[in-house]
């Protein structure tokens, strides 16, 4: 029998109500979360605990999206991490950005968006890092 893991979320987003809002529904959904304001915060915590998934803003100050996207992929132990960007930038300006190049993104919450919608992107997120982690064994 499979031991159940649980599921870890890092939540990155300078809004600290955002931030602490999305922290709650996801405890209360049986997440173990992972909370950074920025993009440097994010890549202090990553050295220490690496999530399943990231729910990544586009738009903090400090680094950009693209810098942090280069940051997780330089570093091989965050090789499985998948990233969903959970942003008020819209589709079309990320991908002229380049922010969708990444193979690591596999989804795009624009915001306002409901919480079914962040659940079900994590979840699908999960299912398929754990079913390309289990065949690899």
């Amino acid at each position: 029998m499979r031991k159940v893991k649980t599921k870890n979320v890092m939540i990155v987003d300078d809004e600290p109500d955002v931030l602490d809002t999305i922290a709650q529904i996801l405890v209360r959904n049986g997440y173990k979360i992972i909370k950074a304001k920025n993009g440097q915060e994010c890549l202090d915590r990553l050295k220490e605990e690496i999530p399943d998934v990231i729910l990544l803003d586009i738009m903090m100050p400090g680094l950009t999206a693209k810098e942090i996207l280069k940051a997780i992929e330089k570093d091989s132990r965050l090789s499985r991490v998948k990233i969903i960007f959970l942003t008020a930038i819209h589709m079309p300006e990320a991908e002229e950005g380049g922010l969708l190049a990444s193979k690591q993104v596999v989804d795009f919450i624009e915001k306002p968006f409901t919480i079914r919608r962040m659940i079900d992107a994590i979840e699908n997120a999960i299912c398929c890092f754990q079913i390309l982690n289990d065949s690899r064994i």
